[in-house]
């Protein structure tokens, strides 16, 4: 099942993964053994170094660039990642899994690590469209500056910290919302993925330090149960060690990211089905309908990128969330799952958390693992897993 993505402008897009799986460490060297051929990637429609900048961001980053190697702290010590098509129940591979490292991607945090899993449906036009287009929009929310927040300041920390968490969240909706609308110019109509966004940062202090996050179900470990809001804040205060992380996530649709922090997990997505009451009343007060437990009795996911025939029922605006956490960099164990519903249709938050944490001596093949063990609990979809050790 070891494979590597390789690109290979012979083969038609039409070629399929048969799977692949790749390590990744904290300054983006990949690693990998190969086995089989997998899909021929279409020109890249993006570079994150093409985003437009303000002279203001430019100038900013310019001198981000002269400070970096004094003050970047790389968030993710690996990443782990293994894309597997599941041939024996799936004939088309739909999936796609995208890392860019901090100080990679040309946002002003050089701290700030980009991580992503895409799962598509109705074809690979979107996701392969997202490989790249995800992160570029991204990139450009992050750049962006909304006047009001060029002309504030605040002498309150916990008052700024608050200000800048909400401002990402806002601009991964943004950004979300802004891929959705390309994906139509560019003229994917049919096909559609749902997509699950994590962006890490760190930082180092050793003061008492106040902290908002975002979140719907107060910072509480993952459960059954889903969140009811989209984003709710709670404020806490800490006294912060030397180390602390915090992560941003955004979803729509049903892929899915999991913090495993103290042997604990904390879910920081929503999962978008037609099994949510809010989203079928959502739904219903659109004019639309649910037959057979599918929007139009097509889709079973309420929310997607693409899939834009049915944009008015089934929407991109993501599920945001962030969750600030200390730990001793040498000794706590920390790490994010990032995976499509093939992942979690067969196992849940707490067990993959616990799963994990049995492969701390070998993280470059945590996320092979899981796939394995997903297919032995009778997944019947594509399987995409990533794991940012922390």
């Amino acid at each position: 099942m070891e494979c590597e993505k390789r690109e290979d402008n012979n083969h038609d897009k039409s070629d399929m993964v048969m799977g692949s799986t790749a390590v990744v460490d904290s300054n983006g060297n990949r690693s990998s053994s190969s086995c089989s051929i997998s899909i021929n990637c279409n020109n890249q429609l993006f570079e994150s170094d093409s985003v437009p900048l303000s002279d203001e961001v430019q100038q900013k980053q310019q001198k981000q660039k002269q400070q970096k190697h004094a003050t970047l702290h790389p968030p993710i010590i690996l990443v782990s990642t293994c894309e597997e098509m599941n041939p024996s129940r799936r004939c088309t591979f739909e999936d796609c899994a995208v890392y860019a490292p901090a100080g990679s991607w040309n946002v002003p945090d050089p701290n700030m690590a980009f991580l992503a899993v895409c799962d598509g449906h109705g074809g690979r036009q979107m996701v392969e469209y997202l490989e790249d287009g995800l992160i570029f929009h991204v990139a450009a929310e992050l750049n962006a500056t909304d006047e009001h927040e060029s002309s504030s300041s605040s002498n309150n920390n916990r008052q700024f910290q608050d200000n800048d968490t909400n401002r990402i969240l806002r601009r991964l909706e943004q950004a979300f919302l802004m891929a959705d609308i390309h994906s139509k110019t560019l003229g994917i109509a049919t096909s559609g993925a749902t997509v699950a966004v994590c962006l890490i940062t760190r930082s180092s202090t050793n003061t008492t330090t106040t902290t908002a996050t975002l979140t719907a179900t107060s910072g509480s470990p993952s459960s059954d149960q889903e969140p009811t809001n989209d984003s709710t804040t709670d404020t806490n205060t800490t006294a912060a060690p030397q180390d602390s992380w915090t992560i941003y996530a955004a979803n729509a649709g049903d892929a899915r990211i999991v913090l495993g922090h103290a042997g604990t997990a904390y879910r920081m997505t929503k999962d978008h089905r037609t099994d949510d009451p809010d989203e079928v009343r959502r739904i219903e007060q659109s004019g639309g309908f649910l037959f057979k437990g599918r929007v139009l009795g097509v889709l079973a996911v309420t929310r997607s990128l693409g899939d834009h025939c049915m944009k008015e029922y089934v929407i991109a605006m993501p599920y945001t969330k962030a969750k600030t956490i200390v730990k001793d960099a040498m000794s706590d164990v920390s790490f994010v799952i990032l995976a499509c519903d093939g992942l979690w249709d067969v196992m849940s938050d707490q067990e993959a958390v616990d799963f994990v944490s049995k492969y701390q001596n070998s993280k470059e093949s945590v996320a092979q693992e899981l796939v394995k063990e997903a297919l032995e609990r009778g997944s019947t979809d594509n399987i995409t897993v990533s794991v940012a050790w922390i």
